[in-house]
């Protein structure tokens, strides 16, 4: 079966999206983890972990913030507790974070996504030979580098299929020091309504401040119903869905419409459409799976 990987907003969620077919979730910790739906203390992600383990699902823990040196310390005891619990996976960006899980022993459960920068088979099958359990293909490349690449690697990849997908983050609190500077007393601070419109364009983009910065998303949410079977023949079976600035009930639904697309690829269209009438607000399309990433002069 194929794994299709979602995250979710509290506990209660994960039968929820057990239920609707969903293989492995992820969960954000506070502190370690950015970009999540939602941060849960030491305790509540213990027992996530566990409700998770209990009903068949892979538990795949963030920690996917970039850590100064002041804070490997605290990296060290998160990752020696998330061994203990026995996690399936954990997300990384910063390499620090392969470094301190190779000295304990857990690097095979280490899923490496720097966002943008994974866009060869090459660089894949180099970081998937230090040992590490998945690798996630860069969300800017064309679905056909991706089917290229997925047939030339040994080795566990992931892509993302659906969602809102993450264009920029700054360590910088950049609403609050906008708001400073226009002299304009608003607290924007983890809010989630907020975006940003450029002059010559008609997206609206998600704009969120919080701890660990400033974030900004696409205005569209990319979808694959069409495609996900193409990956699936070039060797791909790891499918992640951003969870961010959709509810629980949207969340299960799209997961039961990719479980059904996978059993009747056919229907891939039928789906795409109806989605597109079903939410108008998220701005489905299909992102840059046929849009090619450098333009010739």
């Amino acid at each position: 079966m194929e794994n299709i990987i979602v995250s979710i907003y509290q506990i209660e969620d994960i039968i929820k999206v057990k239920k609707a077919g969903a293989t492995s979730i992820i969960l954000g910790s506070d502190f370690f983890s950015v970009r999540s739906t939602s941060y849960f203390t030491g305790c509540e992600l213990k027992k996530a972990i566990q409700i998770g383990k209990d009903n068949d699902l892979q538990v795949y823990v963030l920690v996917n913030r970039f850590f100064i040196e002041e804070e490997i310390t605290q990296l060290k005891f998160h990752l020696q507790m998330l061994k203990e619990v026995k996690v399936d996976g954990i997300y990384y960006t910063d390499m620090g974070v392969y470094q301190e899980a190779k000295n304990i022993n857990i690097e095979g459960v280490l899923i490496y996504n720097p966002e943008t920068i994974l866009t060869n088979s090459y660089d894949l099958q180099v970081y998937l030979d230090l040992g590490i359990k998945m690798a996630t293909i860069s969300k800017e490349i064309p679905l056909e580098d991706m089917q290229k690449i997925g047939c030339k690697i040994n080795g566990e990849l992931e892509v993302i299929i659906h969602g809102r997908l993450n264009m920029m983050h700054s360590k910088r609190k950049l609403l609050s020091n906008y708001m400073q500077f226009i002299e304009e007393d608003k607290d924007l601070f983890n809010q989630t309504n907020l975006y940003l419109k450029e002059e010559n364009r008609e997206e609206h983009m998600p704009i969120i401040e919080d701890e660990q910065g400033t974030h900004i998303f696409t205005g569209f949410s990319m979808c694959s119903f069409e495609e996900i079977d193409l990956l699936v023949n070039a060797n791909i079976h790891n499918f992640k869905i951003e969870c961010i600035f959709m509810n629980i009930n949207e969340i299960c639904q799209t997961i039961e419409d990719y479980r059904l697309i996978l059993e009747n690829p056919v229907r891939g269209r039928e789906y795409y459409q109806a989605y597109q009438l079903n939410y108008p607000t998220q701005m489905i399309t299909k992102g840059f799976l046929y849009k090619k990433t450098g333009l010739l002069k």
